[in-house]
């Protein structure tokens, strides 16, 4: 009786020492791997903010902002409080429209502009 408790408590101590010992040496994701994927989310944030941003300042937005009594301001202010989801589907749309509106054309340019204009309500809304 006295040996299998001593074999036991062995069994025990040795478990509970060699998994403390494992989980110290082990990492589940690498300290620099973790700060990369940080720095690469917030630069990829930062990029999206910029090519919103870039759109909401084109005289023709701001234009048709004014006459629908949207304020272009309000949403510059509401692009910071985007989250990453969001501020990447929106940047997406921005990136098409920004393209057509480079690209020219009649149509092309209603076309962006009915987008912008949905980009600016969405931001607000998104704000608020």
């Amino acid at each position: 009786m006295r040996v299998r408790m001593t074999v036991v408590t062995f069994v025990v101590s040795s478990l509970l020492w060699g998994a403390s010992a494992t989980a110290q040496q082990r990492h589940v994701a690498d300290p620099a791997l973790l700060r990369q994927a940080i720095a690469d989310q917030a630069l990829t944030d930062q990029q999206n903010r910029d090519a919103v941003i870039g759109v909401l300042q084109h005289s023709q937005v701001r234009d048709l902002a004014g006459r629908l009594g949207l304020s272009v301001t309000r949403a510059e202010n509401a692009v910071s409080t985007l989250d990453s989801t969001e501020l990447a589907r929106l940047a997406g749309q921005v990136r098409t429209a920004d393209a057509q509106l480079a690209g020219g054309g009649s149509s092309k340019v209603v076309i962006s502009v009915t987008t912008l204009l949905l980009i600016i309500i969405i931001i607000i809304l998104l704000a608020d």
